[in-house]
């Protein structure tokens, strides 16, 4: 599954000044809103909510914040570098500067669990994290994804 056709360099933001996990969670509506046909608070509802039910921290620095949206075409990745990383109620008790988001509609639940799985897959290898986390900017971040083995 080729992650890239669910991402362009508009849904990617870098050295963002967040400061909580809400402030990303609306960061994330704002750009989601913005290229998709959803409202802002709708899409910040659906994360809030999902976030509720337990923390969507992966570990290792990274969150998946992730959430079904009604009404929404199609799958949207979200990916924010934060220049400092911040508490995501991690099992691991590590802060978190490497967020990737993924909204998918709410009727492909199929495809909302491959795109997560796949992403999950990928930044479980510490290389590609690495790789992801040292892009200086956003075509680097889409060509490391794209490089990433391809099942």
């Amino acid at each position: 599954m080729d992650l890239n056709k669910f991402f362009s360099e508009d849904s990617i933001l870098m050295n963002c000044q967040s400061r909580s996990k809400k402030n990303v969670l609306e960061l994330i509506s704002q750009i989601a809103s913005g290229i998709s046909e959803t409202s802002e608070d709708i899409i910040f509802q659906k994360l809030y909510e999902r976030e509720k039910l337990g923390t969507t921290a992966f570990g290792n620095g990274i969150a998946i914040p992730h959430a079904r949206i009604d009404n929404l075409s199609e799958a949207r990745i979200i990916i924010l570098m934060l220049e400092t990383a911040i508490d995501f109620d991690s099992s691991d008790g590590k802060k978190v500067d490497l967020i990737i988001s993924l909204l998918a509609p709410n009727n492909k639940n199929e495809i909302h669990i491959k795109i997560l799985s796949k992403i999950a897959e990928m930044l479980d290898d510490e290389d590609y994290r690495e790789k992801i986390r040292n892009c200086s900017n956003k075509t680097e971040i889409k060509s490391v994804i794209n490089s990433y083995r391809k099942n």
